[in-house]
């Protein structure tokens, strides 16, 4: 089975559903679903993407308990920009589809 990245042009929007690659914690540079609650408007961020995502992560499989910023099985990841080429760690992509 072979994934792609899903082809999608249009600006992201709050409320969408994207892919955030984790920097840190047991599992990182794995790819978590996380949902847009916010998207930065300045003229650079906007170019960019810059999004604060609400991150579903894996509970204690991803991060120890108690580790600041992961409440109740969500990261809060902030000022995150968009990386769809390299998909690096702390960046978010559109979801990849599988064939």
């Amino acid at each position: 089975m072979s994934t792609k990245a899903m082809v999608n042009t249009q600006a992201v929007r709050q409320g969408e559903i994207v892919d955030y690659v984790l920097p840190t914690g047991r599992n990182a540079g794995q790819h978590r679903p996380a949902i847009v609650v916010r998207i930065w408007e300045t003229p650079l961020t906007r170019q960019l993407k810059a999004v604060q995502l609400q991150v579903f992560i894996d509970g204690s499989n991803d991060f120890e308990h108690g580790q600041p910023g992961t409440l109740g099985g969500l990261l809060w990841a902030t000022s995150v920009l968009q990386d769809e080429e390299r998909k690096q760690p702390g960046s978010w992509h559109w979801p990849e589809v599988e064939e």
